[in-house]
């Protein structure tokens, strides 16, 4: 597959290109910074420079011309207003449907399907939560193939190779990013998995027998 990984350079972003490059995938990486833009083609990908508030709308449409699919992996910095997930997300998904880039996969955060309370949230999480939710509006009311993925807390430490996959709710705990792009990996070619939201935490499961599992 050819797919477009929106938010390249980012600490899970970078983990998702690795992976979809090692099972031997084409890979477009869109980064804001252009510092960012050697390590990716000396990887192996494609990159684009796309501003998610700023870049022109047909610019990103042309990022995902001749894509098979598109993983959004980016996520608002330091400092940023998490307007910007959802502002993202919705000029993606519409970028995706009129390049004809029909297969969307999602990293979002546990909880935002499944009705996970917010009331003793500080209100930087309140409205995190509120624009993830707002995002996922715009992923499901769409025309896409979608899937979206619902990851605990992210680590940066190596990946185990198990996990705790699931529709239902479950505990919130942490997981590391290498697994949550590894499972992002298995999931997108899935026919099965599109229309779903899927929650992920660590857990014992191997990642291909719970990716199996939950396509049951």
């Amino acid at each position: 597959m050819r797919v477009v990984v929106i938010g390249a350079s980012g600490r899970t972003g970078r983990l998702v290109v690795g992976k979809l490059l090692e099972e031997k995938h084409a890979v477009v990486g869109t980064i804001r910074n252009s510092r960012h833009m050697a390590d990716l083609v000396k990887a192996g990908a494609e990159a684009v420079l796309i501003d998610l508030d700023k870049t022109g709308f047909d610019e990103i449409v042309f990022a995902m011309k001749d894509a098979d699919a598109v993983v959004f992996a980016a996520g608002s910095a330091a400092g940023e207003t998490s307007e910007l997930d959802r502002k993202g997300t919705l000029r993606t998904v519409r970028a995706a449907e009129k390049a004809g880039a029909t297969r969307y996969l999602s990293i979002s955060s546990i909880g935002a399907s499944t009705g996970l309370s917010t009331r003793t949230m500080s209100d930087e999480m309140k409205d995190y939560y509120k624009q993830k939710r707002a995002a996922a509006k715009h992923i499901t009311g769409s025309t896409l193939d979608w899937t979206i993925l619902e990851p605990g807390e992210l680590i940066d430490e190596a990946g185990t190779g198990t996990v705790t996959l699931s529709e239902e709710a479950i505990e919130e705990t942490f997981v590391t990013r290498a697994d949550v792009a590894a499972v992002v990996v298995a999931l997108l070619p899935e026919k099965k998995a599109i229309g779903h939201a899927y929650q992920l935490t660590r857990g014992k499961t191997p990642i291909k027998t719970a990716v199996k599992k939950v396509l049951k």
